[in-house]
């Protein structure tokens, strides 16, 4: 009896460690999308059966063949991937690789104007508007590419969204906006990611004015995403009865540490807020571990966003993170 049993428990353990390995190589190209401010510059993560060969985007290894022919004769789940505030779309490129690896097309844009390397839009207000915009062209353009749509399947479609881009993903789920709300949160509150003090243009701050062009903004809606992950999500913006409209499944991650994003205004909003219970994850650190781990040379100017504290080991979070969102998206799309 103990034999068999035994051996039942190495059949499982190997039928779990075949459903974690890689299915597929991953390949990357990019796509300049077309917008009415400037185009979008989108990387697009995909399986591929050619060889992986790595290479280097600026300070960043990339584990995913240039230009690569997509996998033939089969079509896959679609990911669009919005970064946070100021970041790009190789700020999660191992998590777009393991997702390409796992079978998943994953659409990664450049929020121009919110962007590293890019100038600053003038007002948040306008980083509000175009992120959901500038997300949901590099996915019609992805999913009509002569290159990509014989392989993707448009009826399987999630999104994941850090920080400013948690909200861009709430919004195309369906949130409806309070700016007014954000005003007033923020008028009994200094919390560096979503309330800091000051009026900078593009700062976080600016959001909570209810300017014209946000008073008269229709936000987009799109109702083909079937499944979201959230991660540290920016949502000051919306109250209670703002995700009435969303009923797809949700995985949610908000660090230990809101020292930079009070959860209470934005991870927990979200939380208590979406119809469908979420699955919500805790994980070590600060709001940045969802970030990469980062280069030497960016780690060494950049703390905040690098340095993780004491016992937090951001590569084993993430690997964590990998594996729990390709099961949740496999799940339900």
């Amino acid at each position: 009896m103990r034999r068999v049993i035994a051996v039942v428990i190495l059949a499982l353990f190997a039928v779990s460690a075949f459903a974690e390995s890689p299915q597929f190589n991953a390949g990357v190209a990019r796509l300049t999308v077309p917008d009415e401010t400037s185009p979008i510059d989108t990387v697009v993560f995909y399986p591929t059966n050619a060889p992986e060969v790595a290479w280097q985007a600026g300070p960043f290894i990339v584990n995913a063949s240039r230009n690569a022919a997509p996998v033939a004769d089969q079509r896959f789940p679609v990911v669009l991937l919005s970064h946070g505030r100021r970041g790009g779309p190789l700020s999660h490129r191992d998590l777009a690789v393991a997702l390409a690896r796992a079978g998943f097309i994953v659409v990664a844009p450049t929020h121009v104007g919110d962007a590293s390397g890019f100038p600053l839009a003038k007002t948040q207000a306008q980083v509000l508007i175009d992120r959901p915009r500038q997300a949901e062209e590099a996915l019609d353009a992805v999913l009509s590419s002569p290159g990509f749509s014989p392989t993707v399947d448009a009826s399987r479609i999630g999104m994941i969204g850090y920080s400013a881009g948690g909200y861009t993903a709430l919004i195309l789920a369906g949130a409806k906006p309070d700016f007014a709300h954000a005003s007033a949160v923020c008028a009994h509150r200094d919390d560096p990611g979503s309330c800091p003090r000051g009026n900078a243009p593009g700062s976080a701050s600016d959001a909570t004015s209810v300017s014209p062009e946000l008073v008269a903004w229709r936000p987009p809606v799109d109702s083909r995403l079937k499944a979201l992950v959230l991660m540290d999500p920016l949502a000051v913006m919306f109250d209670s009865s703002s995700f009435s409209s969303i009923h797809v499944p949700a995985l949610l991650y908000r660090p230990q540490s809101d020292a930079y994003l009070n959860a209470t205004q934005n991870v927990l909003a979200v939380a208590s807020g979406l119809p469908v219970t979420p699955k919500l994850n805790v994980v070590p650190g600060s709001h940045f571990v969802f970030i990469d781990p980062c280069p030497a040379q960016i780690a060494a100017t950049e703390t905040l966003i690098c340095q993780d504290g004491a016992g937090v080991d951001r590569t084993s979070i993430h690997r964590q993170i990998e594996t729990q969102v390709i099961a949740f998206l496999r799940a339900n799309l």
